[in-house]
């Protein structure tokens, strides 16, 4: 009986053992899940942080070029010979690079609708001044651009002009240039950015050369802060290059098909206006560049009309020449 009681009480300490093992692993697992829970909280934290970490240096990629910035001087103090002739002296000037940077999101979105890197895609620029285009773009990621001087209308007639994806120029102001150059970039059915004055749309040519079916954005500067070209050896000794800002200008922008213009407006809209001096219009808004220019009568008609008790409407839409001064009270009035 004794040896039986204590095996029993064997038992029963084993019995005893169990649930004071049991008891311990409960308690263990109670950690392991706080240090479960506590270790998942540390990773969403570090996802978290992984996440805006990500999102930050997805933006800092978007915003790139805005930092991006020219090496030394590229545009030369001297005038270099032309073999395009068919232009006016004033029209030499070069394109400053802040205007190349502005569109740079645009020839970055046409290159990825083509499926192409943007060292890859294919720029044409078919009027050169002295080339500094090139090293603009090139410091933007843009290696392969076409830029050289030649007579771009004369590879037209002979029909030599080079293979592209987009056509980005500033044409020459004088002669019939704007109806050429867009007369060219409606046929060739190809993304094109053109830096032109604002009096261009309003002109009554404009509808016919772009086509029907053309919605191009403008990417508009801001008033007070216009771009500033730059004439190689435009002054009296011809040593040095000077800044000059003969007409207010934008940049007109079709994508012909290649990518949508209203989802690109809401894109950059979203990504770029925040931390650029441009803006872009709805396309259905009438802007004031868009009106066409209307002349006013000479002085004997005036006057004729007053004596007929008419009304003597003023010209609608901005002057062609833009005026700084002009700008900066503007400015101020519309802040007040």
């Amino acid at each position: 009986m004794k040896k039986r009681r204590e095996r029993d009480g064997d038992a029963s300490g084993d019995r005893g053992g169990d649930v004071s093992t049991s008891t311990r692993t409960s308690d263990d697992v109670g950690a392991r899940w706080k240090a479960r829970d506590g270790d998942t909280r540390k990773s969403n934290g570090e996802m978290k942080r992984r996440g805006s970490s990500s999102k930050a240096a997805k933006r800092a990629k978007v915003l790139a070029h805005l930092s991006v910035k020219t090496s030394g001087r590229v545009t030369p103090a001297l005038k270099g010979g032309l073999a395009f002739g068919d232009v006016d002296e004033a029209d030499h000037c070069e394109t400053p690079f802040r205007a190349y940077r502005d569109v740079e999101p645009f020839l970055f979105a046409i290159a990825k609708a083509l499926k192409r890197e943007k060292k890859d895609l294919r720029i044409y620029d078919p009027y050169y001044c002295e080339g500094s285009m090139v090293e603009h773009l090139r410091a933007l990621g843009f290696e392969s651009v076409y830029n050289r001087n030649e007579d771009f209308y004369e590879k037209v007639a002979t029909k030599t002009t080079p293979d592209f994806d987009v056509l980005v120029t500033n044409p020459p102001y004088s002669g019939d240039h704007f109806k050429r150059i867009l007369t060219f970039c409606r046929d060739s059915n190809k993304p094109w950015l053109l830096l032109l004055p604002n009096f261009v749309c309003r002109k009554s040519y404009y509808e016919e050369c772009v086509g029907e079916r053309a919605k191009p954005l403008f990417l508009i500067p801001d008033s007070t802060k216009p771009y500033r070209y730059w004439a190689p050896g435009r002054n009296e000794d011809g040593v040095r290059a000077k800044g000059t800002t003969p007409f207010e200008t934008f940049w007109y922008i079709e994508f012909s098909g290649t990518l949508d213009p209203e989802a690109q407006r809401a894109w950059w809209l979203k990504k770029y206006k925040a931390h650029s001096t441009c803006d872009i219009p709805a396309l259905d808004e009438a802007l004031p560049q868009q009106q066409r220019l209307q002349k006013r009568p000479n002085p004997a008609v005036r006057a004729a009309m007053r004596a007929e008790g008419k009304v003597i409407d003023r010209p609608l839409g901005r002057g062609i020449y833009f005026d700084p001064d002009k700008a900066k009270k503007q400015q101020k009035k519309e802040r007040f």
